[in-house]
């Protein structure tokens, strides 16, 4: 989700940096708040209380509320976003959301863009969880099994899709730069994943196979 569908950094980015100014604490450097974009949440709220001293026992609950306000003021989805789960669902491709985001946060980006009706299955990261390659497992034998794919920006993405055996596709948008190299395709929008869906179509239509 983050860095896939939604731009996480217009949010978190400047969740994070405004709670520390606010609390008198050293802004931390952007390229390690983007890092974690995609990690587990725990890990993401065991720097928050590394980074926060003497303000540690707040530090989690701050920046969420003030994330909570920046996802509805200055949030928004990668361009076509929408439109291509829309038009893969009308191809008759079943979508799931699978995110290392927790629950909180997950629906709140899935409400606000009015996006959780678009998606057969929603997976979030809850603590105690299995591993994201256990998780996708279990997503795709809930629905049904057969090919899947995979879409992502971060090596935990392509990591777990070739532990399973699917394809991974990484766009070029999110966090993820070197590490799209782990992707078995790469993409420069999401638009490009429905270009993709039609040439494999046509192709099947046409005996020569997916």
């Amino acid at each position: 989700m983050d860095g896939t569908l939604y731009s996480t950094d217009m949010s978190i980015v400047p969740a994070v940096l405004e709670t520390f100014q606010e609390l008198g604490l050293p802004e931390p450097p952007v390229e390690e708040i983007e890092d974690l974009i995609g990690r587990p949440d725990v890990h993401y709220h065991t720097w928050l209380r590394e980074h926060a001293g003497e303000h540690a026992d707040i530090i989690v609950e701050a920046v969420s509320k003030k994330e909570v306000s920046l996802v509805d003021q200055r949030g928004f989805l990668y361009p076509r976003a929408r439109e291509m789960l829309e038009e893969l669902r009308a191809l008759g491709v079943r979508t799931a959301l699978l995110t290392n985001a927790g629950r909180g946060y997950c629906m709140m980006v899935l409400e606000t863009f009015n996006l959780r009706n678009l998606f057969d299955a929603v997976s979030w990261f809850e603590f105690g969880d299995g591993s994201k390659t256990e998780r996708l497992r279990g997503i795709i034998e809930d629905l049904g099994g057969g090919p899947a794919i995979m879409v992502g920006d971060r090596f935990y993405d392509f990591e777990a899709a070739a532990e399973v055996g699917c394809t991974s596709i990484g766009v070029r948008h999110g966090f993820g730069n070197d590490e799209l190299d782990a992707a078995d395709i790469v993409v420069k929008g999401l638009w490009g994943i429905v270009e993709l869906k039609l040439r494999a179509t046509v192709r099947k239509e046409e005996g020569c196979g997916e």
